[in-house]
């Protein structure tokens, strides 16, 4: 698996995934914000990786569990959750094979960086929104199918400017709002916002914008 080759360099700020690390803090903030406070709620993370997000979400005291499809990037988010004191439930597991077990609901779920990576958008999103109670949160981070997204997220972050690993996104997988937007609606989930997530050069970081060509954020609610 790809990230099962990256998994040495999910906690190395200037390493190959140093990107996350960068948008990190904008796109929790922008989570936490639309979620209310996470104090006592239940957030699962899908596509967790080595638990940036993750981390970031039981620090702000949610009750986090995160799956991922690579052993070896749960195996290095378990390790860094101890080394940080923090209790977060890891599995190595897909949202389908979370579904099937039944059990209690999630107040908010992530596909944050995760959705232009599956084969199958609309059964990943179907066991998300299956995942969420009623009400709860649907909080999703993306890249948009526009050729401006293309020539920044592939061209130069990938082969220029070497941000991300080279071959990490294919032009094929990204998703236009309007279709991530009709796909939940189908689900039972209706987007309430979705916002351009932009890099501002005077301020030297990620800032959220109205500017969607390339990445986006935003979240829905479960239809109750």
């Amino acid at each position: 698996m790809k990230f099962d080759e990256l998994s040495r360099e999910w906690w190395d700020p200037e390493g190959k995934l140093g990107a996350l690390h960068r948008i990190n803090p904008l796109r929790f903030s922008y989570f936490k914000e639309k979620m209310e406070g996470l104090e006592g709620k239940r957030v699962l993370d899908i596509g967790c990786g080595g638990g940036i997000l993750a981390e970031a979400f039981a620090k702000g005291g949610a009750e986090v569990t995160g799956i991922d499809l690579s052993p070896l990037s749960i195996d290095v988010a378990r390790e860094h959750a101890r080394e940080s004191g923090l209790t977060i439930e890891y599995r190595v597991q897909s949202v389908e094979e979370l579904v099937e077990e039944g059990g209690a609901l999630y107040d908010g779920v992530l596909c944050s960086e995760v959705l232009e990576h599956v084969d199958d958008l609309d059964a990943l999103l179907k066991s998300a929104a299956a995942l969420l109670k009623k009400g709860g949160h649907l909080l999703f981070g993306t890249i948009n199918k526009t050729v401006r997204a293309r020539f920044y997220a592939i061209f130069m972050a990938e082969r220029v400017l070497g941000m991300v690993p080279p071959d990490t996104h294919q032009y094929e997988k990204f998703i236009r709002p309007s279709s991530l937007v009709a796909i939940l609606r189908r689900r039972g989930v209706t987007v309430e916002e979705i916002k351009g997530m932009t890099y501002d050069i005077l301020k030297g970081g990620f800032v959220v914008s109205d500017k969607t060509e390339v990445n986006y954020l935003g979240y829905g609610l479960k239809n109750g």
